[in-house]
């Protein structure tokens, strides 16, 4: 998850301050990652810094406010435009695995059923979450990602069930 970018379409919303931009930034992501205030104040400097915001401090209250300039804007587009890579091989738990086997593990199966408990657990609770989310056309993407999520994790269920006992 990039900051710098999740900065950038906020302020590509609205104009705000620092910490109207980390309550922003939970809220978007329906307060399923934190983000630390420090990093938030970091990241919106080097922003400053490089040109992507530009930086007002009202009069009265001395409150830095933050804009998007139209280098940020430019930003955002080729971010968004930019492919996501996967790691084709890099997997926690098949790294647990690769271990297992080298150290001669006799546990293998135990550790095989923890994880399809864990995997188990993590469905359920993305499914309790989806249902607490109204059907709107603002929480569309948090559904895609919610169903997106489902299904990568039953992908990984069934591929534990293909291990030989």
């Amino acid at each position: 998850m990039s900051v710098k970018h999740a900065i950038l379409i906020l302020l590509s919303q609205s104009s705000r301050h620092r910490y109207d931009l980390k309550v922003s930034f939970e809220s978007m992501v329906y307060n399923q990652w934190e983000i630390n205030a420090g990093q938030i104040y970091t990241t919106i400097d080097r922003l400053v810094r490089d040109g992507f915001v530009d930086e007002i401090t009202e009069e009265n209250t001395d409150l830095r406010i933050y804009h998007l300039t139209e280098k940020g804007r430019n930003e955002i587009d080729h971010w968004l435009l930019e492919p996501v890579e996967k790691p084709l091989l890099k997997d926690d738990f098949y790294f647990k695995l690769l271990c297992a086997k080298q150290v001669d593990f006799h546990n293998l199966e135990r550790m095989v059923k923890e994880q399809k408990e864990s995997i188990i657990r993590n469905i359920l609770e993305l499914q309790l979450l989806r249902r607490k989310i109204d059907i709107t056309p603002e929480n569309e993407t948090i559904l895609y990602l919610i169903d997106g999520k489902i299904l990568h994790l039953e992908a990984d269920m069934k591929w534990l069930d293909m291990l030989p006992n």
